[in-house]
């Protein structure tokens, strides 16, 4: 069913799930690099904008008591045969 196929074909893209993950420092090591750790927060709706996701996790950090060193948003498709 996954096998190699040489002639090309037309394959559609699925949003299935997507994610928020917030990266926040919560220390430095002994050399004072810093520990990161992951906040994820799942159940976000693939049709949300950048815009809108960017913005709730501004507001999110905003809550927490450590920095916020990255955003990110994780999406997971299914990929079907046209």
């Amino acid at each position: 069913m996954f096998g190699r196929r040489s002639k090309r074909m037309a394959i559609n893209k699925s949003a299935v799930t997507a994610s928020l993950r917030l990266s926040v420092q919560t220390g430095t090591n002994s050399k004072g690099e810093p520990l990161v750790q992951n906040r994820d927060y799942k159940g976000l709706k693939p049709a949300a904008t950048d815009e809108t996701v960017f913005t709730t996790a501004q507001a999110l950090a905003s809550l927490m008591s450590i920095p916020v060193s990255r955003i990110s948003r994780i999406d997971q498709n299914a990929l079907v045969e046209a």
